[in-house]
């Protein structure tokens, strides 16, 4: 019996997952003179524990490196950290910390939580499509920012103020 229901908790309980450095990215674009400029992330850390039975006790946190900015262009990236942009020396890390995870459907779900960049947070739902295969777990999220609600440059007509996510995440147990 005690068997029994050890696995019956271990079943519905949020399990951890640790993640897959070579296959995570984080991506994405912004028009700046009409073009997008294509950007990436390459030090993005997430803390996933996750169970679709269990959802109040699972969670998607992601910590965000934002001096491993990468848009190909190393005087734009070096721009991007000075105190204009992301001000990298007194804010590090983007952080996402997740709230609340809600299903849509078999594989949509919101993510619900607080992203805190330059030192201004606002909560932001952000939908992901979640699939498990065995020990693996995949999230995969495209999504919208405004750079100017956490004060990422200022207004123009050169630089547009919609930022383009994409997240891919491969984690396993």
């Amino acid at each position: 019996m005690f068997v029994f229901l050890s696995f019956l908790t271990w079943n519905t309980t949020a399990q951890k997952f640790i993640q897959d450095k070579l296959a995570t990215k984080i991506t994405f674009k912004i028009k700046n003179f009409g073009s997008y400029v294509d950007c990436q992330f390459s030090d993005v850390n997430f803390d996933v524990s996750f169970n679709k039975n269990d959802l109040t006790n699972s969670y998607i946190n992601t910590t965000i490196a934002v001096s491993s900015v990468d848009t190909n262009n190393k005087s734009r990236d070096k721009s991007l950290k000075k105190e204009k942009y992301f001000n990298v020396a007194k804010f590090p890390n983007i952080i996402l910390k997740s709230t609340k995870i809600e299903m849509i459907d078999t594989n949509s779900y919101n993510l619900i939580g607080d992203l805190t960049i330059k030192g201004t947070t606002k909560s932001i739902t952000i939908p992901i499509i979640l699939s498990q295969d065995g020990n693996k777990l995949s999230i995969n999220a495209d999504f919208e920012i405004n750079r100017l609600d956490y004060k990422v440059g200022k207004s123009n007509i050169i630089l547009s103020k919609k930022v383009i996510a994409k997240v891919n995440y491969l984690g396993k147990k």
